[in-house]
C-alpha cells in the first residue's frame, strides 16, 4: 500500500522542525519585543511593524498569551492565573512582558512562556 505524498511531507516537516525546535528564552523574546516596540507605529486602526521575523514572533507569541489568558478550567479559574480586561490588546501584553522582563533580569534565562505567565499574573490579577 502506497502512503500519500502529503503524509511523507508532514512526517519530514515534523522531523526537521523537531530537530530545530527549542524553547525560546525570555531574554531572546525580550530583545524581539523591544525591537517591535521601538519600530512599530499605529495609524488609525492599523499597526505597522518593523521588518524582521523576530518582531513577528514576538507579536504572535504575545497574541497567543493573550488568547490563552482567557481560558479557564471548569471551576472558572483562569489557566494563566490572570484576568485581563476584555479590551486588552496584544500590544498591551507586549508592554506588560517587556516591563516585567526588564525589571526581572534574573529571569531572562527562563523560558519566555514562564516569564509571560508571571508577567500576566502580576499585571492582571484576578479578583
Amino acid at each position: 500500500m502506497r502512503v500519500p505524498t502529503a503524509l511523507h511531507l508532514a512526517a519530514w516537516l515534523v522531523l526537521v522542525s523537531g530537530s530545530l525546535a527549542r524553547a525560546q528564552s525570555a531574554g531572546e523574546m525580550l530583545r524581539a519585543c523591544e525591537i517591535l516596540q521601538r519600530g512599530m507605529h499605529v495609524e488609525g486602526g492599523t499597526v505597522y511593524l518593523p521588518p524582521g521575523g523576530d518582531v513577528h514572533q514576538c507579536l504572535g507569541f504575545m497574541s497567543a498569551v493573550l488568547e490563552y489568558s482567557t481560558l479557564a478550567d471548569r471551576d472558572g479559574k483562569t489557566l494563566l492565573n490572570s484576568c485581563p480586561r476584555p479590551d486588552t490588546t496584544a500590544i498591551q501584553v507586549i508592554g506588560v512582558f517587556v516591563s516585567y522582563a526588564q525589571s526581572h533580569p534574573d529571569k531572562l534565562g527562563l523560558r519566555a512562556a514562564a516569564v509571560a505567565y508571571n508577567a500576566m499574573a502580576d499585571a492582571f490579577p484576578c479578583k
